[in-house]
């Protein structure tokens, strides 16, 4: 994410020099969305965004695209690149203030030391370092971006939970684009253009647009808006040795030490523990609610709840989880009805999976291919249900291990924990543990025959 944002604003700086501000946002982003949507329709990729988000998302796309982008371009019509990005990488103090305050986020002594040593590079920098980087009134446009940048990324960050990183990337850009338009100009002079107009587009909208914006998401996705955010203090670095290089702004000595300062900052924080907002798991589940589904009544012997316990216990001691459930198939209905759960007041025990895909059907029942989701935004597919739980109790990784007989589909072993917590090598031990529960679904289905009809 760190080097795809980097050239941001030297490419940016380049294009402006012909393509006017209002122009240049509405043409980068929908460029993006163009290119992004290409590749989704090569891979034959599913859009997951539901109709519940529809508006949230709208939103996030106007602020953190529209509106930054159109911020950032009027002013870096006189501020020069390195400054520019001086100015807009002190977005993460505000985020993790904004972070703090909005989403109850923690982090401990070490990152908030690491965060004030950041802070401190950023002003020795734009303090003692101007040079031939210089200020200018357009620096207040720069700053109430970054201001913009911080609020997009406490509103983005519970999204990320239901809507797949790269997918936000791509309605990010189409709606922030198209939203833009009206205040477009029109006037790209493309005969103006010149072989360095084009490589700075090109620069800006693939590597600083489309690789830049989904690796911020896929690292958001996955940490806190604190540690995540923070990255953005290494981009001025970058941001300097190419302005540099390519425009000749000639960094001071103050700017290299400050750059160090702030580089050292990052690091610490980034070591830093983040502490959830709930202080401990147990109140997570205490405070969720039980999922909303269809529940049925029936009963097992105790000898079946009994291998049921005992592997699940073995899964959860061998391979970790915080969620651990076992369902049935039940083939005359096609869905999948629950026998055992390790959180039975939210999963209950007899609840019923009936909103599964196509997808799902053909790789699990079909196939007998068990699976993994290592992260929030793997579990967007038509493999999990109650999404908006699975973000309350903080579960963003998950394991799929079919249970089957003799070639017969019969149900799955479902494993949730924190995110990035499976390898493949735990996928394996699940599916061995599945195996051994064949013969148990198999005798509970022909007794539970009714349920079938």
């Amino acid at each position: 994410m760190v080097v795809t944002s980097a050239p941001t604003y030297v490419a940016t700086g380049e294009v402006l020099k012909i393509i006017s501000p209002l122009d240049l946002t509405p043409l980068r982003f929908l460029m993006a969305a163009v290119i992004i949507g290409g590749w989704f329709a090569l891979r034959k990729k599913k859009l997951l965004l539901r109709k519940a988000d529809v508006l949230l998302v709208a939103g996030i796309s106007v602020l953190g695209y529209g509106a930054y982008g159109t911020l950032l371009n009027l002013g870096q019509t006189t501020v020069p690149a390195g400054t520019a990005s001086l100015l807009l990488n002190t977005s993460p103090v505000f985020a993790f203030l904004l972070a703090y305050l909005v989403l109850g986020e923690r982090t401990s002594l070490r990152g908030i030391l690491g965060m004030g040593i950041a802070t401190v590079g950023v002003l020795v920098i734009t303090v003692l370092g101007p040079g031939e980087l210089g200020f200018d009134w357009n620096a207040l446009v720069i700053l109430a971006a970054s201001l913009v940048l911080a609020a997009y990324l406490i509103w983005q960050q519970p999204i990320l939970a239901r809507v797949p990183p790269v997918e936000m990337v791509f309605w990010g850009c189409l709606v922030g684009g198209i939203t833009t338009l009206p205040t477009a100009t029109y006037n790209l002079h493309p005969g103006q253009w010149t072989w360095m107009t084009i490589v700075a587009l090109l620069v800006l909208v693939i590597s600083s647009t489309v690789l830049a914006y989904s690796f911020w998401n896929i690292s958001l996705a996955g940490t806190s808006v604190a540690e995540g955010g923070s990255l953005l203090f290494a981009v001025p670095i970058f941001s300097l040795a190419l302005g540099w290089l390519v425009l000749g702004q000639v960094p001071t000595a103050a700017s290299v030490i400050g750059g160090c300062i702030a580089v050292s900052g990052v690091l610490l924080l980034s070591r830093g523990q983040n502490v959830p907002h709930h202080p401990d798991k147990e109140e997570e589940v205490m405070t969720t609610p039980p999922v909303v589904e269809e529940v049925v009544a029936l009963s097992l012997k105790q000898e079946q709840s009994d291998a049921l316990r005992d592997a699940v216990r073995q899964a959860v001691d061998h391979i970790g989880a915080r969620l651990a459930t076992i369902s049935l198939w039940r083939p005359a209905r096609g869905d999948l009805i629950r026998v055992y759960s390790t959180l039975p007041d939210i999963y209950r025990f007899g609840g019923i999976s009936a909103a599964l895909g196509d997808d799902w059907s053909q790789q699990c029942v079909v196939r007998l291919e068990s699976f993994i989701a290592e992260s929030p935004a793997h579990l967007q597919t038509d493999a999990f249900e109650h999404h908006e739980t699975l973000a309350a109790l903080r579960l963003g990784a998950g394991i799929n291990a079919v249970i089957q007989l003799n070639g017969r589909f019969l149900g799955c072993l479902n494993l949730m924990d924190s995110p990035g917590s499976y390898s493949k090598e735990d996928l394996t031990a699940a599916s061995a543990i599945a195996d051994g529960l064949g013969p148990v679904l198999d005798t509970i289905s022909t007794e539970l025959g009714s349920f079938n009809r």
